[in-house]
């Protein structure tokens, strides 16, 4: 408890420097370079779980992904790229790297057939390749491509070339969406931590994860939905991000909404990775944070309910 606790405390410290960069030294790569480096250790760690599962990929072309992805996304913000063209270079990217793998797989061929002796796989290099290839791509998808749309949150006031309503707001719209997606996380994972605890009762998915109960899940999306509440009416008291939340048409209700269902997305999200954890008979993703085991450990939430978020904004904002 003590470990988790001391390290919870450093991941909020340092969430709070990114912050504090951004709002008052008005700088969004350091926030660029914290989600990417997220981003790269939990693509590593995705890939030595699925390998586990009998997902056999290249693990450190999941592991160089992110770089290639944000990339993209930062060449597409300066160039001011078009939707379609930014999804058409996403997916010939994912290709170029899917033939890559393939390409890899046959240079690497006497390795790779002993790959298939090892885990008992009767059929061709080629078919073999093939599939580790598409089972590769499945690591650039979760957890990269849904945990880096932070990017685009960072980013908001930049995107004016894609969206009507997010110019002449100073950064203070992503600050809003960024508050949004790192809150909500933190929120219901601890209520459900400390309503499961307290209240008890029934477990929500034994087979999954045997510790979390239904009420705990139940009290950390309705303290979500309360608490976001509670956000909206501290943002609304601030004359700052008042303007904002007056000029992109924010109700309270939104943010209780929002709470609900964002809070529903980071309960299915930990539960997600319980599963492929479980699959893969493995009891923490990885050790690099002590008392909470892995990268993905932490963002299990993030990835299920940022593009929520993401969506919930866009209606706002088109």
């Amino acid at each position: 408890m003590k470990e988790r606790f001391i390290t919870g405390f450093c991941i909020f410290f340092v969430v709070l420097v990114m912050f504090s960069a951004k709002i008052i030294l008005e700088v969004n790569w350091i926030f660029d370079v914290f989600i990417g480096l997220i981003a790269i250790a939990g693509a590593f760690e995705i890939a030595k779980i699925f390998k586990k599962m009998g997902l056999f990929n290249h693990e450190y072309l999941i592991g160089i992904f992110p770089l290639f992805f944000y990339a993209l996304i930062i060449l597409g913000i300066l160039t001011e790229m078009p939707i379609y063209l930014f999804i058409l270079l996403t997916v010939a990217l994912i290709i170029v790297l899917a033939v890559v793998s393939i390409i890899i797989s046959y240079i690497k061929k006497t390795d790779t057939v002993a790959e298939m002796r090892v885990r008992n796989i009767r059929t061709s290099v080629w078919n073999f390749s093939v599939t580790k290839a598409g089972q590769t791509i499945l690591g650039f998808f979760y957890p990269t491509m849904l945990f880096m749309i932070l990017i685009l949150f960072n980013h908001l006031e930049e995107l004016g070339f894609i969206f009507n309503n997010v110019g002449g707001y100073n950064s203070n719209l992503s600050i809003i969406a960024l508050a949004l997606a790192f809150l909500i996380p933190f929120i219901c994972d601890t209520f459900a931590y400390l309503m499961g605890n307290l209240i008890g009762g029934k477990k929500l998915c034994p087979k999954v994860s045997p510790i979390k109960t239904i009420s705990g899940a139940v009290g950390g999306v309705l303290w979500t939905s309360i608490l976001l509440v509670a956000l909206f009416l501290i943002f609304s008291a601030d004359t700052v991000l008042t303007p904002v939340l007056t000029g992109i048409g924010f109700e309270w209700w939104h943010f209780a909404i929002i709470g609900i269902i964002t809070g529903i997305a980071c309960v299915y999200g930990d539960l997600f990775e319980s599963l492929l954890k479980r699959k893969a008979n493995m009891k923490d993703s990885a050790n690099i944070l002590p008392g909470h085991g892995g990268i993905t450990d932490r963002i299990d939430s993030f990835v299920f309910s940022t593009p929520i978020i993401f969506i919930f904004l866009l209606f706002f904002i088109v």
